[in-house]
Formats: C-alpha cells, structure tokens, sequence
C-alpha cells in the first residue's frame, strides 16, 4: 500500500493507479483509502460496511470488558437502554 498526498493527485491523478491501493493523506495525515476494484461496486462497498460494522462492534466489546460492563445482568442492560432513549429522545 502506497501513500500519496493530496498535491501529488492534484499535480498527477495517475500517480494513483499505479498500485491496486493508495491512503491518501493530507498534510503528512491519512484521510482517505483508494483502491482498484473488479467486479460490482455495490458489492464491494457493502462489504466494506460489514468491516466497518465488524471493527465497531470488537471495539464496543473490548470497551465493555476494560470498563467491567460485560459482568451487567440483562434488567441492567435493559434499564440502561430505557435511560439512554429517554435522555435522547425529543421532548
């Protein structure tokens, strides 16, 4: 995988279809992936989600094991939801 900062894109598009992935970064920082695709876009942007999904549930898991939340009974997961929608929801 390649890093190529925005100017160079600027300067020369093609520089990103050199490889089949580029991180695009902008001032020295990652900002964006790029990566060559075969087959149907919708496919691979949905599997993409799932991963994204897939990396926010591990990392709620090991939130919830670091705080002790995993030791929670049910009622008081239940009771906890019940307060978050109450505090959140539009009065």
């Amino acid at each position: 995988m390649r890093f190529v900062s925005i100017r160079d894109i600027r300067n020369n598009p093609a520089v990103l279809w050199k490889d089949s992935e580029a991180v695009i970064t902008v001032n020295g920082k990652p900002k964006a992936v790029v990566m060559r695709i075969d087959g149907d876009p919708k496919e691979i942007l949905d599997f993409i989600e799932k991963m994204r999904v897939q990396m926010a549930v591990e990392k709620l898991r090991m939130f919830s094991l670091e705080k002790g939340l995993n030791n929670l009974s049910d009622d008081e997961v239940e009771k906890i939801v019940r307060e978050e929608k109450r505090r959140c929801s539009p009065e």
